[in-house]
């Protein structure tokens, strides 16, 4: 039977703010392992009705609904035992519904 492992990094999106036309949500990538952490992709999807107006810290492409965070020229390396943070404000239509399908460089669940 394979032994679990903890993650190497790990990654959190969570929603700081929202208001009727609005919302502010911030991300932490942490690097627990033991090398650097280059070229990090953060992805994720929004509901129709919300995009992403502006990111900071960051850099932002989307196709349809999925968004992909990348790094900014000065945190595309993160430490050993280092973290990287940022955020976004998104515009909406209708009620919030939180970003969905959140994962780090395609493995790492977001929380």
């Amino acid at each position: 039977m394979p032994v679990a492992h903890a993650a190497a990094v790990t990654a959190t999106l969570s929603v700081t703010s929202t208001w009727q036309t609005g919302f502010i949500a911030n991300f932490t990538i942490t690097n627990l392992s033991s090398t650097p952490l280059s070229d990090w992709a953060l992805e994720f999807d929004l509901p129709i009705g919300e995009s992403i107006r502006h990111t900071w810290s960051s850099t932002i492409t989307q196709s349809g609904t999925h968004y992909v965070l990348t790094p900014a020229n000065w945190n595309r390396i993160i430490p050993a035992g280092g973290s990287a943070t940022g955020g976004l404000r998104g515009v909406l239509s209708g009620s919030y519904t939180p970003p969905l399908n959140c994962v780090l460089n395609r493995q790492y669940p977001c929380t």
